[in-house]
């Protein structure tokens, strides 16, 4: 029996051998973003909403690329007019928060709470004229009390003028959460919500090629039902698409077939068993 990493070094070698390529298209590995319609709105408008110093709420069901839209909107935010602070802990409690936010920002960290807000406030009014924007993902599943902790943050100013945007980016669950009595003043301070939809079938039909095309493969690979069981299957998300056009692929490589057929892509399915089942199964479980 081969050892696992023989059998690593197989599909490796299976890639180059079939296809010519650089690396897996549909691997993590690959970062650069595509860009989608959705993707493409969402991102003109926070740079547009930023530049007005505004805070709110971007959703989107998971796997949909809230994230990667989040990573690539702080590259390219200007370094003289913004400072971005990402903060993708979820379960930090409310005591934790702002000592977290003060290790980021590279201050030394207080017992007492007063103390770190202080702080906080002569750091971000020391940066001026760049603008603090504050980035908390996975935000559905913040306490009601580390909630508050940002309500009352983002409320330390004698003014009417937010100290710094403030973007909660979670998944569908987020404005349930907001909507609740509880979080009200927080959302009352609130000046927009973005919301990412799922990607259109002809957005994942480029995405594909695009993914394909930036490891140098250059031909069609996916036979047409095999294109439309993946394109079914995900649900409109590249996440999705992603994981299960990866196990396809795997399995043209372990079979040397340079096409991906449908028998592929049910060979991937039955390996990623929480994905929608498709209308034909449904069909043969009821025959």
């Amino acid at each position: 029996m081969k050892s696992p990493s023989r059998k690593s070094a197989s599909l490796e070698t299976e890639l180059k051998m079939l296809w010519g390529a650089s690396a897996w298209p549909f691997a993590s590995a690959i970062q650069k973003p595509y860009a989608s319609q959705s993707f493409s709105d969402a991102y003109d408008q926070l740079t547009q909403l930023f530049a007005v110093k505004a805070s709110g709420v971007l959703t989107g069901p998971n796997g949909v690329g809230k994230s990667l839209l989040v990573n690539a909107l702080l590259e390219q935010l200007p370094q003289k007019a913004y400072r971005p602070i990402l903060l993708a802990h979820s379960s930090i409690t409310a005591s934790d928060l702002i000592r977290h936010l003060c290790r980021l920002q590279g201050i030394a960290v207080s017992n007492r709470r007063c103390d770190n807000v202080l702080t906080l406030r002569k750091t971000w009014q020391d940066i001026a004229p760049a603008w603090p924007v504050l980035i908390l993902e996975e935000a559905q599943n913040l306490s009601v009390t580390a909630m508050e902790e940002v309500r009352l943050l983002a409320a330390d100013r004698t003014d009417t003028q937010t100290p710094f945007s403030l973007l909660l980016v979670g998944d569908d669950d987020l404005m349930a959460r907001l909507l609740l009595g509880v979080n009200r003043p927080l959302l009352s301070r609130f000046g927009f919500c973005i919301q990412m939809e799922t990607w259109s079938p002809e957005d994942l039909q480029s995405y594909i090629r695009f993914r394909l095309q930036e490891v140098s493969i250059h031909d069609d690979l996916l036979e047409p039902q095999a294109e439309q069981l993946l394109l079914e299957a995900s649900g409109g998300l590249p996440r999705t698409l992603n994981n299960l056009a990866q196990r396809a692929m795997e399995h043209a490589a372990r079979a040397h077939s340079r096409l991906i057929g449908a028998d592929h892509v049910r060979l991937a399915l039955k390996q990623l068993p929480w994905l929608i089942r498709l209308p034909e199964q449904q069909e043969d479980k009821s025959s």
